[in-house]
C-alpha cells in the first residue's frame, strides 16, 4: 500500500462520570486528560496499564490542547444513544408523575362546601360564641372537613317567606306577617270577595340586602313564586323575628283604584305606587311651567294616574327620580283637585315612605 494511504482512526466511547454524557475518544489518545462536550470538565482517562477511576483535574484553560470530536446523537454508537434517550424519558416520567400527584392532593384536601340550606338540614348551624355572635368562618364537618357556616339570616328569611308564600290558609300566612291583627282587618278588602290561594314558592333569587339594625330593620329580597315569576318581597324584624311586610307584598292602598277613580276624594288617600317621569299637561293641569307630571302605575301595571306636584317646590325634588328613565317605588297620598273634571289626573299630596314599606308607629 502507498505511503499516502492513511490508515482509519479507531475510536473508544467513554462515559463522563459527572453528567453521563457519552463521548467519543481517540484509542491513540495519549491519556493525559480530556473534556467532557456536555459539561466541559477535564477528565483524566486511564492508561492501557493504569486502572484508576476517572479524576477530574485542573479547568480548561490550563489544560493543553486535545483532539476530541464532540457527542452527537446521530452519529454516536446505538448502545450510547439509548443511554441517553433512556435517562431523559426516566426524567420526564418522573415530572409529570409528581404534578398530577400533587394535583390529586390538593384536590382531596380542599374543603367541601355546602348550601346553607343543605346545613341547616343537617343541623350544623354553629352555636354562638361566648360574644354572643354566631361565626361566620368555616368549622369542622363530618371527617374533619371544614364547611362554610350557615347564615343565619338567610336561613331565617328563606324559612318564613316558604312559609308564607305555601300557607294553605289565610290564618297560616297571617301566622309569619308583621302585625297579623291590622293585616287581617286588610285582607278580606284586598281579595274583594275572591278565594285565598297561596302563590307558591320556587326559591329565592340572590342575597337578601338588610336595612337598618335591631327592631325594625327591613330586609328586601326576590322570591320566584310558583308560576315562575319574579317578586319583590320585605320583611321586617320584629320581637327577634323576620317577618313578612303584607302591606308592601300585596301593595294595599286605602281605596281600590277603581273606587278612587269613582269617588274623586279630595282628601288624602295612602297609595303604593310605581312612579316615573312624563309630560303630560292638558285639561286641569295644562300649564307645564307651574306643574312637574308623574305617571303612577298599579303594581300590575294595569292602573294609573297622571300625579302633579308644583314645580321645582320641594316636594318635586325628592319624589323626581335621578335617572329619568327609572321607575321608582313610593308610597304616596294622592287626591283630587276640587272639582276635578278627569279621573286620571290627581295631586301628589304628600310622601309617606320610599318604597313601599311603610314606616311603623314606635310601640
Amino acid at each position: 500500500m502507498s505511503d499516502t494511504v492513511t490508515t482509519a482512526r479507531r475510536w473508544n466511547s467513554f462515559v463522563c462520570p459527572g453528567c453521563r454524557c457519552v463521548f467519543r475518544v481517540p484509542q491513540d489518545h495519549d491519556g493525559t486528560g480530556v473534556v467532557c462536550p456536555a459539561c466541559r470538565i477535564m477528565l483524566r482517562l486511564p492508561g492501557p496499564d493504569d486502572e484508576l477511576p476517572p479524576l477530574m483535574s485542573q479547568p480548561v484553560a490550563e489544560a493543553g490542547p486535545v483532539e476530541v470530536e464532540e457527542y452527537d446523537e446521530e452519529t454516536g454508537s446505538d448502545e450510547a444513544v439509548a443511554a441517553v434517550r433512556s435517562d431523559r424519558n426516566f426524567i420526564a416520567i418522573l415530572a409529570v408523575a409528581a404534578v398530577v400527584l400533587v394535583g390529586m392532593v390538593a384536590w382531596w384536601m380542599a374543603p367541601e362546601k355546602k348550601p346553607p340550606a343543605a346545613i341547616a338540614e343537617s343541623g350544623e348551624v354553629p352555636k354562638p360564641s361566648a360574644t354572643g355572635t354566631t361565626p361566620s368562618a368555616t368549622a369542622p364537618g363530618p371527617g374533619g372537613v371544614t364547611v362554610e357556616a350557615p347564615k343565619p339570616l338567610l336561613i331565617e328569611i328563606e324559612s318564613t317567606v316558604k312559609t308564607f308564600l305555601e300557607a294553605r290558609t289565610r290564618e297560616e300566612a297571617l301566622a309569619v306577617v308583621f302585625d297579623p291583627a291590622a293585616t287581617s282587618a286588610k285582607w278580606d278588602g284586598w281579595l274583594a270577595g275572591e278565594a285565598y290561594k297561596a302563590p307558591g314558592f320556587q326559591g329565592l333569587v340572590g342575597e337578601p340586602v338588610t336595612a337598618g339594625t335591631g327592631e325594625g330593620a327591613v330586609s328586601t329580597v326576590e322570591v320566584r313564586t310558583g308560576d315562575f315569576k319574579v317578586r319583590e318581597i320585605n320583611l321586617v324584624k320584629h320581637d327577634g323575628h323576620q317577618r313578612v311586610d303584607w302591606d308592601s307584598w300585596a301593595a294595599w292602598s286605602e281605596m281600590s283604584w277603581e273606587e278612587f277613580r269613582t269617588k274623586k276624594p279630595t282628601e288624602p288617600v295612602l297609595f303604593r305606587v310605581q312612579l316615573s317621569v312624563v309630560e303630560y299637561f292638558n285639561f286641569d293641569f295644562r300649564d307645564d311651567r307651574e306643574w312637574s307630571c308623574y305617571r303612577l302605575d298599579s303594581q300590575d301595571g294595569l292602573e294609573f294616574f297622571y300625579g302633579y306636584v308644583p314645580r321645582t317646590g320641594a316636594l318635586d325634588q325628592r319624589v323626581r327620580p335621578a335617572d329619568p328613565g327609572a321607575k321608582v317605588k313610593w308610597t304616596l297620598k294622592l287626591k283630587f283637585p276640587p272639582k276635578a273634571t278627569r279621573d286620571n289626573q290627581v295631586l301628589i299630596d304628600s310622601v309617606v315612605s320610599e318604597g313601599w314599606v311603610a314606616k311603623k308607629p314606635e310601640n
